[in-house]
């Protein structure tokens, strides 16, 4: 091919794929050369240039940031309290648990009072008992 053919058709190939990335490397003598406009003579190859990465609106990254960490420290909030709420309704139970314990053991001497009592005290020992089942069952079998 000749220098002047070999230069229309790279022209060719330029006036459909021009655009401000290229970059033309010309070798001329043993020479090689870059520029931005194609070269007069010799060999011509067109180098395209990637096109730089889209600029970052670093404004939404930054609100991006902000709003995962508002979303965090409301997590962290609620699951704090959710803690909170645990461990309140654990103390709470094992308060219940223990006034249940203290009425069983009530009613069981209540109970054992009643059976081994005289004959003037046996009817206030058995009243006793049954009001102590009474309170137990109010309290603790619901």
């Amino acid at each position: 091919m000749k220098p002047s053919s070999l230069l229309l058709c790279a022209m060719a190939l330029l006036a459909g794929s021009s655009s401000a990335q290229d970059v033309y490397k010309c070798v001329q003598d043993g020479q090689t050369s870059y520029s931005a406009t194609p070269c007069t003579g010799g060999q011509l190859q067109i180098l395209e240039v990637p096109s730089p990465p889209p600029a970052v609106d670093k404004g939404a990254a930054t609100r991006q940031e902000r709003v995962a960490s508002q979303m965090e420290a409301a997590r962290k909030k609620r699951e704090n309290l959710e803690d909170q709420a645990r461990e309140r309704a654990a103390r709470q139970l094992e308060a219940r648990d223990k006034h249940c314990a203290q009425l069983r053991l009530e009613q069981k001497w209540a109970a054992q009072d009643a059976v081994g009592a005289g004959d003037k005290t046996r009817n206030a020992a058995q009243l006793k008992a049954r009001r102590a089942g009474e309170r137990l069952a109010v309290e603790c079998l619901n």
